[in-house]
């Protein structure tokens, strides 16, 4: 006699024993997979997919399952799946071209720049000498 299955591996044969949905983004739900799945399951999963969509006969269900697999396959890539299912990235958009600088100048503003900051706009230089001393050379 088989000793009654615990709650957790009822559970995990349910989550086993869901309808793959093979048009989903979600690997998980391609493989027919919950989302606590082991690598076991995960492999176990594949494997039995891979028998009843074989490449041979049915090429386009097979790609979908093995892309499923691929993005489940290593901690790694389970990790990031999980990740992004979570949180999804953000759509991409173009990058913005950024505006010209404007070179184009006056003159005159030439002129404004350098009376303001240099001494073309002082009429005296009266402050730039000091007095000679008497007894120096």
């Amino acid at each position: 006699m088989t000793p009654a299955p615990t709650p957790e591996q009822s559970e995990r044969r349910s989550a086993m024993t869901r309808t793959p949905i093979l048009n989903s983004a979600d690997p998980y739900a391609v493989l027919g997979l919950d989302r606590r799945a082991t690598p076991t399951e995960i492999k176990r999963a594949y494997f039995e997919l891979v028998r009843q969509y074989s490449p041979e006969t049915n090429s386009e269900a097979f790609k979908q399952v093995r892309t499923a697999y691929e993005k489940l396959n290593s901690a790694e890539n389970k990790t990031e799946t999980d990740l992004f299912l979570f949180q999804p990235p953000p759509q991409w958009e173009a990058r913005k071209r950024r505006r010209k600088l404007d070179l184009d100048f006056d003159p005159q503003d030439i002129l404004r720049l350098m009376q303001h900051s240099g001494d073309l706009g002082r009429a005296s230089f009266e402050e730039d000498f000091r007095p000679l001393e008497a007894g120096r050379p």
